[in-house]
């Protein structure tokens, strides 16, 4: 962290597009700079005192990882960083991550049963019915993405009626008892199931379109550890993450077919930092699509960039090649490198936050006066859902795909 703080030139920049800090109600030490600021205040009194009493919780859980300050720095001062570590540090010290006991229920949870909700088992209905290939070396991996959202859209709910002290009780008690976190597969949204459900059935068919042949572990598939990566807690990360390869290897997996920018993001970056035997193949479904034949229209869209495509290592920009080719593609005010965070990250810890940016965003994106809005990760769609024109990127190519689409190539 030090290293990191010791960089700012406190000159405000990454206020201008820090989505938490208007959305906290300018809160200095809810925004960018005064995370950093905070991060030199923290230094400071370990290094005097051996122990911190500042509170350190709100400001670094509230970070949404977007690294839009990064884009803007003339240090190149990443407050997203500086969270990561802070939150590394609170989990170290514990008397810090307590205050966020949400966070802690998440990782227990996630430890005990391979899914941060303990609902592993029914993340595999959207597959009823499809055929896949056991013996394929080219592995389907949901990572639960797109299924946890009917989980969390109504357990944010849930939390913002009961309130804070109500829902961190409720969290502490399923933190020490993971096994109570069964009961939040009774709290689902299912218009958003069918959705999700829907929309890997999408990315299947579009796969299969593309004539590729794939595996996919159903009920023994896991959740692949974001969470407890985000959230600071390293040491269970390494434990969880040698789980998940040593699942991988069990089922002789080469390639690993990911469907959404976390996923893709956190096996392609620090699964290949902390786990040198990491050399499975990690590949976005999209670039699998590229020779599979599409009829394009004119209909006018926009496109929501995910962060961790846009503003992260790689700059992956598959959404924006294929959506341009079929459709007349405009973009937000804010796009490209300085994308707008959608907010989901926040939905459980800091729901009126997270709500207050998804506004902002879903406004921008009309604001465009495109006729539809087309998400390409599954937590921004389920922020962003404000109306019908709201789709997902598998629903869109799915729209397009001519009939009897196959590989120009083949």
């Amino acid at each position: 962290m030090k290293g990191e703080v010791e960089k700012c030139v406190n000159c405000g920049f990454c206020e201008s597009v820090c989505p938490t800090l208007p959305a906290s109600g300018f809160r200095s030490t809810m925004g960018a700079r005064g995370r950093v600021d905070l991060g030199k205040a923290f230094i400071a009194e370990m290094n005097n005192a051996g122990g911190s009493e500042l509170k350190i919780s709100d400001s670094f859980y509230s970070c949404l990882d977007c690294f839009a300050c990064l884009q803007v720095c003339p240090a190149g001062v990443n407050a997203g960083k500086v969270s990561g570590i802070g939150r590394e540090i609170a989990a170290i010290y514990g008397q810090h991550a307590l205050e966020k006991p949400v966070a802690r229920m998440i990782v227990e949870t996630t430890m005990k049963f391979m899914n941060p909700l303990g609902v592993r088992e029914k993340c595999a209905g959207w597959a009823k019915g499809l055929a896949f290939d056991s013996d394929s070396e080219t592995l389907l991996y949901t990572g639960n993405m797109y299924q946890l959202m009917a989980y969390s859209s109504s357990l944010g709910k849930l939390k913002m009626r009961l309130g804070e002290k109500a829902a961190d009780f409720m969290a502490g008690i399923i933190s020490r008892h993971p096994a109570a976190a069964r009961l939040s597969g009774m709290a689902v949204d299912r218009r958003m199931r069918r959705q999700m459900d829907a929309f890997l059935r999408d990315i299947y068919f579009l796969l299969a379109s593309a004539g590729l042949k794939f595996n996919y572990l159903g009920v023994d598939e896991p959740y692949p550890g974001t969470f407890i990566y985000d959230l600071g807690y390293r040491d269970k990360f390494l434990e969880y993450g040698r789980r998940i390869i040593s699942i991988f290897r069990y089922h002789n997996v080469r390639t690993i077919i990911t469907v959404d920018p976390h996923t893709y993001d956190i096996l392609n970056v620090q699964y290949r930092k902390y786990f040198s035997d990491f050399d499975f193949r990690v590949v976005h479904y999209l670039d699998y699509l590229r020779d599979v034949r599409f009829a394009g229209n004119g209909e006018r869209v926009t496109l929501h960039e995910p962060c961790h495509f846009t503003l992260r290592e790689g700059n992956y920009s598959g959404p924006s090649e294929l959506v341009s080719g079929l459709a007349q593609l405009t973009f937000p005010e804010r796009s490209g490198k300085r994308t707008m965070c959608c907010g989901g990250p926040d939905e459980l810890l800091f729901g009126e936050i997270s709500g207050k940016i998804s506004e902002e965003r879903f406004s921008q994106l009309k604001s465009t006066g495109a006729e539809r809005i087309i998400t390409a990760c599954p937590i921004c769609f389920a922020n962003l859902r404000k109306d019908r024109t709201v789709i997902d990127i598998s629903q869109f190519l799915v729209e397009r795909l001519e009939a009897g689409a196959v590989p120009k190539s083949s």
